[in-house]
C-alpha cells in the first residue's frame, strides 16, 4: 500500500472526465487497484416532494416538510442555471463531471448542526450530509447537499492502460476482497497512530 496525493482522470462512456485523488493503492493478483475520491467536493441535488399526509418537519423546520427525492434528470438539467447562481452566492463554482457527478470548487461553509441531514434509502445506508442551500425552480423546492464524508470509489489501474471505475455489481468478489484488504490497512494504520 502507498499513500500519495496523486490524481487520476476517469472517463465515462461519453468521454466526460472526473478527476480523483488517489488515497491508497493495493496490488491483488498482480493488478493494481486504487481507493480514490473526487478532487472537488461532491454535491447532491434533491427535491422536496409533498406527501399525501402531513409530513414531519425536517430538523424541526416546518419549511422543510415532505420527503427528499432524486429529481427527474430533465428537471435537474433545466434547474442548472439557478443552481449555478445559488452556488455562486456561496463563492462555489459548479463542475459537471463524468458519471453524472456534480462537484463544486471553492471553500465549503463551516458545518452547522442544524444543516446536517441523515439521508439514505434505509438506516443501514444512511449518510450524513450538509445542506449548503435551498432554491426554488418551477414551483419545486430543491436542496443542495454535500456528504460530510467524501465518497470513496474503487479504480483499476491497468498496466499501460487507462484507469477505470470498478462497478461492485460486475465483480462482487473483487469488491469484498478490496474492502477486506483496505479495512485491514486502515486498522493497521490506526494501531500505529
Amino acid at each position: 500500500m502507498t499513500k500519495s496525493c496523486e490524481t487520476l482522470v476517469l472517463r465515462d462512456e461519453q468521454n466526460q472526465p472526473l478527476t480523483c485523488e488517489i488515497l491508497r493503492q493495493v496490488v491483488i493478483e498482480d493488478q493494481v487497484y486504487a481507493l480514490a475520491t473526487p478532487v472537488d467536493a461532491v454535491i447532491k441535488v434533491l427535491v422536496w416532494e409533498e406527501e399525501e399526509e402531513a409530513g414531519q418537519a425536517v430538523n424541526g423546520d416546518a419549511d422543510m416538510e415532505g420527503i427528499l427525492d432524486e429529481p427527474d434528470p430533465e428537471e435537474l438539467r433545466a434547474a442548472i442555471p439557478t443552481l449555478q447562481a445559488v452556488l455562486g452566492e456561496l463563492n462555489l463554482t459548479l463542475q459537471q463531471n463524468g458519471f453524472d457527478i456534480l462537484t463544486v470548487q471553492g471553500e465549503l461553509p463551516p458545518v452547522e448542526e442544524e444543516d446536517v441531514f441523515e439521508l439514505g434509502e434505509s438506516e443501514e445506508d444512511a449518510q450524513e450530509f450538509q445542506l449548503l442551500a435551498t432554491f426554488f425552480h418551477q414551483d419545486k423546492k430543491y436542496g443542495i447537499f454535500t456528504p460530510l464524508d467524501p465518497p470513496l470509489i474503487y479504480v483499476a489501474l491497468p498496466d499501460g492502460g487507462d484507469p477505470y471505475l470498478l462497478n461492485p455489481e460486475d465483480s462482487p468478489a473483487l469488491f469484498d476482497q478490496l474492502n477486506a484488504v483496505l479495512l485491514d490497512l486502515d486498522e493497521a494504520g490506526e494501531e500505529e497512530d
